[in-house]
């Protein structure tokens, strides 16, 4: 009998824990980024071949250092990133032939090449895109998940970091910002 009741007690105690797990509202996503109002750390991202004409085989954040960013991590099996990519893509329509910079960086992903052409192609992407197959950059911009997109003004400094996918209202505001 005792048996039971203590059975009984944990699957209660269990599902009290559950419960408060479900009820206790939002996570909190609005972590502050370490980075933000900071210079944005530096990479040498390998970019995927069908970049290399445009852009080269890699990309250098700090060369790029005059012109402003916007900085997206995603992974192939993320379900917001397939949200925002052709918000992306078409906000990058807009805005290539100005000195904007649009950076996609495939992370937690690991070498997943297949599964980021695929993505790429469902969106038509043509901004640069590169694979952070090791998580490096991630790790040392302090990133929470994915998808995170960084916006980052012309001196390269970390002006936003927008965790979830981007909108275009972010955009619209983020952009107006970093091309003051």
């Amino acid at each position: 009998m005792t048996r039971i009741v203590l059975i009984v007690v944990g699957v209660a105690l269990l599902g009290g824990l559950f419960a408060f797990g479900l009820l206790r509202g939002e996570p909190n996503r609005d972590i502050p980024s370490a980075i933000v109002g900071k210079q944005a750390p530096n990479f040498v991202l390998p970019l995927y071949e069908r970049f290399h004409p445009d852009f080269g085989e890699s990309l250098e954040l700090a060369a790029q250092v005059g012109r402003p960013m916007v900085v997206n991590f995603w992974a192939s099996w993320c379900a917001p990133c397939y949200e925002e990519a052709p918000v992306l893509q078409s906000y990058w329509e807009r805005f290539q032939d100005t000195d904007v910079l649009f950076v996609g960086i495939q992370t937690q992903d690991r070498q997943q090449y297949d599964a980021g052409r695929a993505f790429m192609d469902q969106f038509g992407l043509s901004f640069p895109n590169g694979m952070d197959d090791a998580s490096a950059v991630s790790v040392e911009w302090g990133l929470f998940g994915v998808p995170e997109t960084y916006f980052i003004n012309r001196d390269g400094t970390v002006e936003y970091r927008l965790v979830g996918p981007v909108t275009a209202a972010v955009l619209d505001e983020q952009l107006a910002a970093i091309l003051r």
